[in-house]
């Protein structure tokens, strides 16, 4: 059983690929095409696991892992169960309103307006980004609520305003994890966060423009676009000799890392497809000497190596759901790109 980032980053991989028509990065991602049966899958455990406070996929053991924003990964999934299986829409419509009621009404705000991604605590870290926002521009865009995809957007930047350090060593890239008071728990430039970081503004961008309010969101997508660059400059910069990014750019382990690689080479290969004059060959060269990497390096039980520790961020780990679901959104990310060229 997953926990509830690893459920819902699950259903965004599993989305990309077995049912690309619901992607975000698709065509028309929020008319109904068919029954998408893989991603509802995990939508369903997702829901059954909802807690009463409204998290999706919070019920293993004790139902207490301190995360606000975790749950809403799946909740993209779970609404596109509203508008694809009729039979359960009020089921479907109901779990994710309960998700966003609390992301928006209960989670904790930091002074800036940010929701915190701890319940707990005031906190910023990297991967809500990609945890919460994302599920909140989608919902407004399946409800045609434009105040909903302008909250997803000012979230990323209250994100970004907190945890941009300027200085690094390869350019400007995102800290970890930042209090509301402003000390840094994590100040390391991790490479999973600014992965995280980047892959969440991506969605964000790709559901605005997919938004029947895309010609209002112009310079909204445009920094988006820009935010999503420099994470990739400063990465890209970072590539060791086996065409990996270093767990932490600066500040941490410096082992090659799989799972923040797989990561960050999808969001090039997508921003590629999406803008190419801005994302060129620069940026897809890159992203297919880490894809190369990694899938040589692929085990008997197709298991990405070496990847970050999902639970001990300065350590190699042995099995991770996200590298797996990384690895996936890659590849799927790659496969779109070779179709436009």
């Amino acid at each position: 059983m997953r926990s509830s980032w690893e459920q819902g980053t699950a259903a965004v991989a599993i989305t990309d690929v077995d049912d690309p028509e619901y992607s975000v990065f698709a065509s028309s991602p929020f008319t109904n095409q068919g029954f998408p049966a893989s991603t509802l899958r995990l939508a369903m455990s997702a829901s059954v696991r909802q807690t009463s406070d409204g998290r999706l996929s919070q019920q293993i053991n004790d139902a207490l892992d301190g995360a606000a924003l975790d749950g809403a990964s799946a909740g993209s999934a779970v609404m596109l169960g509203s508008l694809t299986d009729s039979a359960r829409k009020s089921f479907w419509l109901n779990s994710a309103s309960a998700e966003l009621n609390f992301v928006l009404t209960q989670a904790p705000r930091t002074s800036t307006g940010a929701i915190s991604h701890r319940v707990d605590s005031k906190e910023y870290w990297s991967d809500g980004v990609f945890m919460g926002f994302p599920f909140i521009a989608y919902y407004g865009a399946m409800t045609n609520n434009q105040s909903l995809l302008m909250q997803a957007y000012t979230q990323c930047q209250l994100y970004r305003n907190a945890l941009l350090m300027s200085n690094g060593p390869t350019g400007p890239l995102w800290a970890h994890i930042r209090d509301d008071s402003g000390s840094f728990i994590d100040q390391g430039l991790w490479a999973s966060g600014n992965g995280w970081a980047a892959q969440g503004m991506l969605r964000v961008q790709a559901i605005l423009m997919k938004s029947s309010f895309a010609s209002s969101f112009t310079s909204e997508i445009n920094d988006l676009k820009s935010w999503v660059k420099q994470i990739l400059d400063g990465t890209f910069k970072a590539l060791n000799s086996n065409s990996l990014i270093p767990d932490y750019i600066q500040g941490g382990a410096t082992f090659g890392d799989a799972s923040a690689s797989a990561a960050l080479a999808a969001v090039a290969f997508r921003s590629a497809v999406i803008d190419p004059q801005t994302f060129g060959s620069n940026y897809t060269n890159i992203a297919t000497q880490i894809m190369t990497s990694i899938v040589g390096s692929v085990d008997n039980l197709g298991l990405m190596n070496p990847v970050v520790d999902p639970l001990n961020w300065g350590s190699v780990g042995t099995l991770s759901t996200e590298a797996q679901a990384f690895g996936l959104m890659m590849m799927q990310a790659y496969l779109d790109w070779v179709k436009t060229q």
